[in-house]
C-alpha cells in the first residue's frame, strides 16, 4: 500500500538550485508535448501508444549510470557528478541515467495516462544486490506493469507479479509523493524526508537556510 508523504526538495541540480520531486515530472512541458505528439500520431490503441513513448525513450536516449554536466554562467562554473535533468533537456541531449530516462518516460505516459494511474518508481533493483533504481509503473486494463526505461531488449510492459527483483520504495509524479508501506522513510523534522534520496536531498531547504 502507497501512503501520501510530502514533497521531496532534491538538489541534485546545477548550483544547489532546490527543485521539488514532483517537478522532475513535466508532461506540459513544450518539449514533452511536441515529442509526445510525434511519436503517438496516427496511433489509436493506448497500448501502442504507450509502447510507443517507451521504445523512443529506451532506444533513443543512451543510458549510463551516472550523467556529469556543468554549468557556466558568466564566470560561474557549476558540476554536477550525478545530474537529475528535467525531461525537456534529457529529450534533447539524448542521454540519460535510470532517473532522467525515467522522468522523460514518465512525463510522456502522464500525456496518456491519469496521475493515478502512472507513477516514477524510486527504489532498488535486486541484481546479485540491491542497488538504487528508477523505473515506471501504471495501470492498464486492471493490471499493473512496469516499465525498464534504461533497457530496449526486454518486452515493453512486464506484469508487477513478475518483477521480484524490482523493490519500490517511492512513487511520484507531478502530482504527488508516495511511500510504500513497512518501508523506512526519515523523518527528522517536521516534515516527513526520504532516506533513500539522501544523496540528493535539499538539506539546505530541510535545515530552513532556504
Amino acid at each position: 500500500m502507497a501512503n501520501p508523504i510530502d514533497d521531496q526538495p532534491i538538489a541534485a541540480t546545477f548550483f544547489g538550485e532546490g527543485k521539488w520531486l514532483t517537478a522532475f515530472v513535466t508532461p506540459d512541458a513544450l518539449e514533452v508535448q511536441e515529442l509526445h505528439k510525434n511519436l503517438t500520431s496516427g496511433i489509436s490503441n493506448l497500448e501502442d501508444r504507450l509502447v510507443a513513448c517507451w521504445s523512443w525513450v529506451a532506444r533513443e536516449v543512451k543510458y549510463v549510470k551516472f550523467v556529469r554536466g556543468k554549468l557556466w554562467v558568466m564566470g560561474h562554473a557549476s558540476v554536477q557528478d550525478d545530474l537529475w535533468n528535467t525531461p525537456a533537456i534529457t529529450r534533447r541531449v539524448k542521454v540519460g541515467n535510470c532517473a532522467n530516462k525515467s522522468f522523460l518516460l514518465g512525463s510522456l505516459l502522464r500525456n496518456e495516462l491519469s496521475a493515478d494511474a502512472v507513477h516514477c518508481v524510486l527504489g532498488n533493483l535486486h541484481n546479485g544486490k540491491a542497488g538504487g533504481h528508477v523505473w515506471i509503473q501504471l495501470s492498464l486494463g486492471g493490471q499493473e506493469y512496469i516499465m525498464e526505461s534504461t533497457r530496449s531488449d526486454v518486452h515493453p510492459l512486464v506484469p508487477v507479479a513478475n518483477t521480484e527483483r524490482y523493490e519500490g520504495v517511492h512513487l511520484f509524479n507531478d502530482k504527488g509523493v508516495f511511500s510504500i508501506e513497512g518501508r523506512t522513510v526519515l523523518t527528522p523534522y517536521t516534515a516527513c524526508y526520504s532516506e533513500w534520496l539522501s544523496d540528493y536531498l535539499d538539506y539546505a531547504y530541510i535545515e530552513g537556510r532556504k
